[in-house]
């Protein structure tokens, strides 16, 4: 890197030393690369008077492009231009050490926090990206730093999405779901186990025929709210195909736990990535009693409600108490009897 303590890239790289929180393990070997991007986000270019969104991966090796999206052959094109094509959310410059840059159309367009972090899960370094706004992030698996002006943010993300569970489902229990959201990231998702796993909201959830009893494991007595016990959990996700069913105060209750969707739920959920999702997703809209947690193998967590992603729900949803649960119970069950 340039030895020039005033320039850009410089500037840029003792800015994230002093004021981010990316850890350690994530930048190094990558100051060069990294510092070159962020300083690029960080003055991003201006089109009459509009800024121009743009997102790079930053990385000590090739990345799994086949789990985020299709390198596009660029052949001569400039880097400038080869940089104006990278909006940061469909597309992304692939910066790899000793390696010339490569554009990448990415499989989903990334809109959330979680979405950034989903596809950092399979790089060996950072996403640096800026925003219409001007915002900046720095992403890596397990967090997002966000600059706007002045100020540096870290984001943890498993804080975030409990605070969405929070607003969205205040019949939660907050300790419980914040304990799956840790086991389903830092456990599961970690160790590339994909899992559904199904938390009810209430004490005796009412699943008719819109799931099994699965093998029940309440003997054992496990619970998500005891740490030492997550390696026994993963175990059971690993190993078993079904979902995990979990107690509102979490207790384990059942594994190998089978979903059925009704005919209502195929109507009103489209599908949604792959079966896992799809399944979960049409559960939640079958019993909104429920909640789903879904681990993909390669790495998101997205948590389902009502048949929906948790993360959309945020503004137009009404908070689902215990009161708005019982309403919805017995407008499903209306509606299976209308179909």
């Amino acid at each position: 890197m340039t030895h020039d303590i005033e320039s850009p890239e410089s500037l840029a790289w003792a800015e994230l030393q002093r004021r981010g929180s990316v850890r350690e393990r994530y930048t190094r070997g990558l100051q060069e690369e990294i510092s070159a991007e962020l300083a690029r986000c960080l003055d991003p270019f201006v089109h009459e008077q509009d800024i121009r969104p743009y997102g790079a991966i930053v990385a000590r090796e090739m990345p799994h492009l086949t789990r985020l999206g299709r390198l596009i052959d660029i052949g001569e094109v400039p880097i400038e231009v080869l940089r104006s094509m990278a909006d940061g959310v469909h597309s992304l410059v692939v910066v790899v050490r000793h390696e010339p840059p490569r554009l990448l159309l990415l499989h989903e367009r990334m809109d959330t926090d979680q979405d950034y972090a989903s596809h950092a899960v399979w790089i060996d370094g950072v996403i640096v990206c800026n925003d219409a706004a001007g915002v900046v992030r720095i992403v890596t698996d397990s967090s997002v730093t966000l600059v706007e002006g002045r100020k540096w943010v870290k984001k943890d993300l498993v804080y975030e999405a409990a605070e969405d569970i929070a607003q969205v489902v205040p019949a939660a229990d907050p300790l419980v779901a914040r304990r799956l959201l840790e086991l389903a990231h830092h456990r599961f998702s970690s160790n590339g186990v994909g899992a559904t796993i199904v938390y009810a909201l209430v004490d005796e959830p009412d699943a008719g025929h819109r799931r099994n009893h699965g093998v029940s494991v309440e003997a054992f007595q496990l619970s998500v709210l005891n740490e030492p016990e997550d390696p026994l959990l993963l175990h059971q996700a690993r190993y078993r195909d079904g979902a995990l069913l979990v107690a509102r105060d979490g207790r384990l209750r059942a594994v190998n736990v089978i979903l059925r969707p009704t005919r209502a739920s195929e109507q009103a959920v489209p599908v949604i990535r792959g079966t896992r999702h799809t399944s979960a997703a049409r559960h939640t809209y079958d019993c909104p009693d429920v909640l789903a947690f879904v681990v993909s193998t390669d790495g998101p967590v997205t948590v389902f409600s009502d048949g929906q992603r948790i993360a959309d729900l945020k503004d137009r949803a009404r908070p689902k108490t215990r009161e708005v649960i019982d309403e919805l119970v017995a407008a499903r069950r209306a509606e299976r009897k209308g179909v």
